[in-house]
């Protein structure tokens, strides 16, 4: 995300709650956090307000395992906050906690779309066939990205910018052709720092590429591909 902000993800996991199936998951996802902000959020502040301890633990609680159950972990431990200090009969700071939480639906809801729009431009530059697009997706992420996760790895133990830029250059081609948003988003400054002949935080940011690749693979294999059944 962009201006440093950085929330917890894991949709492969929301998906095999699914099925596999991704425009049920995109149903589910957008769905629950509209409800949340349309509904549930108005209700908690107004719980805060007249001092109403149960009402505020009731939608808090309710937010925090839709928000898990979709993928959107720090959105969920945002809701436990603010749970947590409810079932200690307590609403003090609930204020402050409500806003973040209101603050974090805002990222999750800016993290979804952009992963809609990734997925759909990746899937319009395989001219819509979805049978297709899944099956690249697949084999690109269970195998050519963590292939180039461990030469990226020796060029950050090496030290070695090189290894680390051209890696790092066919990772991003691969995330852009995939519709891996966030993963692209990662790898460009480690990218741009490579190309100019820089290590520095090279350590810490493949520690993130390392997890994000993890939850994309993860995401691609719980892909139900039935175009590419039927075409069997």
């Amino acid at each position: 995300m962009e201006g440093g902000v950085k929330i917890s993800v894991d949709l492969g996991s929301a998906l095999e709650r699914c099925s596999g199936d991704v425009e049920l998951l995109s149903q589910v996802v957008s769905q629950t956090l509209q409800k949340s902000v349309d509904e549930q959020l108005p209700k908690v502040r107004q719980a805060i307000e007249e001092g109403d301890v149960n009402q505020v633990h009731f939608h808090a609680h309710s937010m925090k395992g839709a928000s898990a159950t979709v993928g959107f972990l720090s959105l969920s431990a945002a809701a436990k906050a603010l749970d947590d200090i409810a079932k200690k009969d307590s609403l003090e700071g609930a204020s402050g906690l409500a806003d973040t939480l209101e603050q974090e639906f805002t990222w999750a809801i800016k993290y979804f779309d952009k992963h809609t729009e990734a997925l759909d431009g990746a899937l319009s530059r395989c001219g819509g066939d979805t049978g297709l697009f899944y099956s690249i997706a697949k084999e690109m992420a269970g195998s050519l990205m963590p292939e180039l996760l461990v030469t990226m790895e020796e060029g950050v133990g090496a030290g070695d910018a090189q290894k680390i830029q051209e890696a790092t250059e066919q990772m991003l081609d691969a995330s852009e052709t995939i519709g891996a948003f966030h993963l692209a988003s990662l790898l460009q400054p480690l990218l741009k720092k490579a190309q100019s002949g820089s290590v520095d935080g090279a350590v810490e940011v493949f520690a993130e590429v390392t997890e994000e690749v993890g939850k994309v693979s993860t995401f691609w294999v719980n892909v139900e591909n039935d175009e590419e059944d039927d075409d069997e």
